[in-house]
């Protein structure tokens, strides 16, 4: 046979075996792309964004802590006031903080009687804490809030109004008394006493 004839015959081969060839490989990647489309990550891969660089969950930034409530002082009309510390630092001085609310619908005004009876403290501050006393019962006496040259309170002031459903930070400083006095009982006109126990900064 000439060259001419074997020719043809093996082309026809040769394009057979390429045809069958082609179509295994297309039934292959046919087969295996529905399992890549149906695989589900794992707990761990889904959850590769929350880590850093080192594999270690990422930290979530610390939300800040609430003030701790030592004592709460009830007064008139929802008024309460929340202690959140009575601290006795090294300079001889108690001051006490706290948060004053209004839980009630109503504003309130009758502030006045928080200053107490001193006119010239009143001229001075307007309404204030200024009539908190700090009331040391072993030793019988009675400490008042500490004021400045111009009869001004060491405590908060401008509180004319306590507007319904609000809360605010306040804060009175008073004379430390003996460091043997660890218990002591917070007074403010209108409001019932509680006792506090007092702390070194």
């Amino acid at each position: 046979m000439s060259m001419w004839q074997i020719t043809p015959a093996r082309r026809t081969v040769a394009a057979a075996s390429l045809a069958a060839a082609l179509a295994l490989t297309l039934s292959a990647c046919g087969e295996d792309q529905p399992k890549t489309e149906t695989q589900i990550p794992s707990s761990s891969q889904r959850h590769t964004g929350d880590q850093g660089s080192g594999g270690e969950r990422a930290k979530q930034p610390e939300q800040p802590a609430e003030d701790t409530v030592i004592a709460t002082l009830h007064g008139p009309q929802g008024i309460t006031l929340d202690v959140t510390s009575a601290t006795r630092d090294s300079s001889g001085f108690v001051t006490v903080n706290g948060n004053l609310k209004n839980s009630s619908d109503e504003d309130f005004t009758d502030t006045a009687q928080w200053t107490g009876p001193e006119l010239a403290m009143k001229r001075a501050a307007g309404d204030s804490l200024g009539g908190a006393t700090l009331v040391d019962k072993a030793e019988k006496k009675r400490y008042y809030t500490l004021r400045d040259t111009e009869n001004r309170p060491l405590a908060t002031t401008g509180l004319g109004i306590v507007a319904a459903n609000s809360a605010q930070k306040v804060f009175m400083q008073f004379p430390a008394p003996p460091k043997s006095t660890t218990d002591v009982d917070l007074q403010i006109p209108t409001f019932q006493a509680v006792s506090l126990t007092l702390t070194d900064a």
